[in-house]
C-alpha cells in the first residue's frame, strides 16, 4: 500500500511506500524524512464520487427493485475508523504428534514448529457488533492512502468514534486464527504468538449514508465509499454528528525534516527503509525521535581478515536477565544449565547474558531466527571497537528498532529450547526477559559463494534471506 501524498518541497503528488522511512521526490530529486514514522499515524481513503453522485445511481438501483418513487431525506459522507496492522507474524508451537501401530498400540513423538509469515490486517476501530460494519479485508492493500486531513476529507464530513485504544489493538492483532500445526493426530501444548517489527495505523474509510423514505416507512442505506456497494450496516448520524465537532486529531501527522546529518550538515545515505542512519562524512549514527534526529552510540567489530571486503550486519547485543518461577537467571553459568549444550567445562562463568537480535530485514524469518538463536546460544566472546576507521559504505541498514528488539528476544526463549525439554520449556514459557543494557553493534561477514559467514563465530546464512539494501 502507498501514501499519496503533495511533495513538501515542489507540491506534485508522489507516492511514498507504506514501509519506507525516508522520502524522495522524483521531479525536483529532494530527499526528506517523513518524521513519526516509528509511532502510529492516521489515513484516510479518498471516496470515489460524491453524495450528489451516488444517489441519483441509488434511488434507480431501488426503483428496479419495484418500489415507486423513493425520495432521499438525508446524506451524509461518513468515515469509520479501522485498525491496520503489518508486520511479521512469529508463532512457535510445542506439542505430540500420536501414531498407531498395526496392533493397535499408540505411541506418541514431541515436536516443536515454528511458523513466520507476513501479517496484514485490518479492523475495526470502534464498535463493530453494534454497527454491523467489519475487517475491510485484503482490499487495502492495493488502494492508495492519504494522510489524515479534515479539509481534504471535507469538513461536513461525519466521524465515526473510535472506541478502540492503541493497547486493545494490540492484543487483537495478535488473536490469529491460523492453525500453526496442521496435521492430523496432533495436539499443542503450548502456543507463543508475536509480531516483531509491526506497524499501527488508525485508516479512516469512507461510507455514504443515505436516510430514504420508502413508501411508508423510513430506512437507512449504507453505501462503501470505494466500491459503491450497499452494504448491511448501522449509523445513528444524529449520535455521530454530536461526536464530530469536538473531535480532535487522533494520532501523529506525518511530517517531514531535512534529510541531513545534524552534525557535518552533509546529506545522510538514502536508504528508504532504514531507522539508523550512518553518516558517510563523520560517521555519526542518527535516529528520528519526536520529528528531529537524535543521535545513536553504536560500535563495530573490527574484520580479522585484513583487506577483505567485508559486510556489516547489525544487530543489537542485548545484555538481559531471564526471570522465571524459579529465580532470576543472569551469568552465563546460570543461562547454559538452562539452555544445556556440549562444550569444554571452564568452571563458574559470572559473565552476564548477551542476546544477539539481528536488526537488519529480513526475508526469511525462519532462517534468521535460527541464526540468531545460534549466536545467542553459544554466547560467543566478540571484541568491539569504536568506529573510527569504520567504512559505513559497507555496513548493511538497521531497520529493528530496540522495542522489537526485545520482543525478538523473548522469542529466542523458544528458539533455544529443546522439543524434548521439559524443564526448560516449562521454565521459559513464563519467563520474562528483561532488559540489563543494549549495544547497537555492527558485524562482519565474509561471502562465500551463497552465503555469508560471520567471523568470530563461523555461523553462517544465504545472501537471500535478508535485504542489505
Amino acid at each position: 500500500m502507498d501514501i499519496a501524498l503533495s511533495c513538501p518541497q515542489c507540491g506534485a503528488e508522489v507516492d511514498l511506500e507504506e514501509d519506507s522511512l525516508v522520502f524522495h521526490c522524483q521531479f525536483c530529486n529532494t530527499t526528506l524524512k517523513p518524521t513519526g514514522r516509528n509511532q502510529v499515524q492516521s489515513f484516510f481513503f479518498e471516496p470515489k464520487g460524491g453524495l450528489s453522485e451516488i444517489a441519483p445511481a441509488l434511488l434507480r438501483a431501488i426503483q428496479k427493485k419495484g418500489i415507486s418513487s423513493p425520495k432521499i431525506l438525508d446524506s451524509h459522507l461518513v468515515y469509520a475508523p479501522y485498525w491496520r496492522v503489518k508486520g511479521l507474524l512469529f508463532q512457535w508451537a510445542f506439542g505430540k504428534i500420536y501414531k498407531f501401530s498395526t496392533m493397535g498400540g499408540q505411541s506418541f513423538d514431541y515436536f516443536k514448529k515454528l511458523r513466520s509469515v507476513p501479517y496484514h490486517r485490518t479492523f475495526p476501530a470502534f464498535e463493530s457488533k453494534r454497527f454491523g460494519l467489519f475487517s475491510l479485508g485484503l482490499r487495502v492493500q492495493a488502494m492508495k492512502m492519504r494522510p489524515y486531513n479534515r479539509e481534504k476529507m471535507g469538513l461536513d464530513a461525519l466521524l465515526l468514534e473510535q472506541t478502540v485504544d492503541l493497547k486493545e489493538a494490540v492484543q487483537t492483532a495478535l488473536k490469529t486464527p491460523t492453525q500453526v500445526v496442521n496435521q492430523p493426530r496432533s495436539k499443542v501444548d503450548f502456543l507463543h504468538t508475536g509480531l516483531i517489527g509491526e506497524g499501527y495505523s488508525l485508516i479512516y474509510f469512507p461510507f455514504f449514508c443515505f436516510s430514504i423514505r420508502l413508501g411508508p416507512k423510513e430506512e437507512l442505506v449504507v453505501v462503501d465509499g470505494l466500491s459503491h456497494k450497499v452494504i448491511k450496516g448501522e449509523l445513528p448520524l444524529e449520535e455521530i454528528s454530536r461526536h464530530t465537532e469536538s473531535r480532535q486529531l487522533p494520532y501523529q501527522p506525518l511530517d517531514f525534516i531535512p534529510f541531513q546529518c545534524p552534525n557535518c550538515g552533509w546529506d545522510l545515505p538514502y536508504q528508504p527503509h532504514a531507522r539508523v542512519h550512518l553518516c558517510t562524512t563523520c560517521k555519526r549514527a542518527w535516529q528520528e525521535m519526536g520529528g528531529e534526529f537524535q543521535e545513536m552510540e553504536y560500535k563495530i567489530s573490527p574484520s580479522a581478515t585484513r583487506g577483505s571486503q567485508s559486510i556489516y550486519l547489525p544487530f543489537w547485543r542485548l545484555q538481559v536477565a531471564i526471570h522465571t518461577k524459579e529465580g532470576s537467571i543472569s551469568t552465563q553459568e546460570e543461562f547454559f544449565q538452562l539452555f544445556p549444550q556440549y562444550r569444554v567445562s571452564k568452571g563458574p562463568d559470572t559473565k552476564g547474558i548477551y542476546f544477539y537480535v539481528p536488526a537488519f530485514r529480513i526475508r526469511n524469518p525462519v532462517a534468521v531466527d535460527k541464526l540468531a538463536a545460534s549466536m545467542t546460544r553459544v554466547q560467543p566472546s566478540i571484541p568491539v571497537s569504536e568506529p573510527e576507521d569504520f567504512e559505513v559504505e559497507r555496513a548493511a541498514d538497521a531497520w529493528l528498532p530496540l522495542g522489537e528488539a526485545m520482543e525478538m528476544a523473548h522469542l529466542l526463549l523458544y528458539s533455544m529450547t529443546p522439543k524434548r525439554a521439559k524443564r526448560t520449556l516449562t521454565m521459559v514459557k513464563d519467563a520474562r526477559v528483561k532488559l540489563i543494557s543494549k549495544e547497537l553493534l555492527w558485524l562482519p561477514f565474509q561471502e562465500q559463494g551463497i552465503f555469508l559467514r560471520q567471523e568470530s563465530t563461523d555461523l553462517a546464512i544465504q545472501k537471500n534471506c535478508l535485504q542489505i539494501h
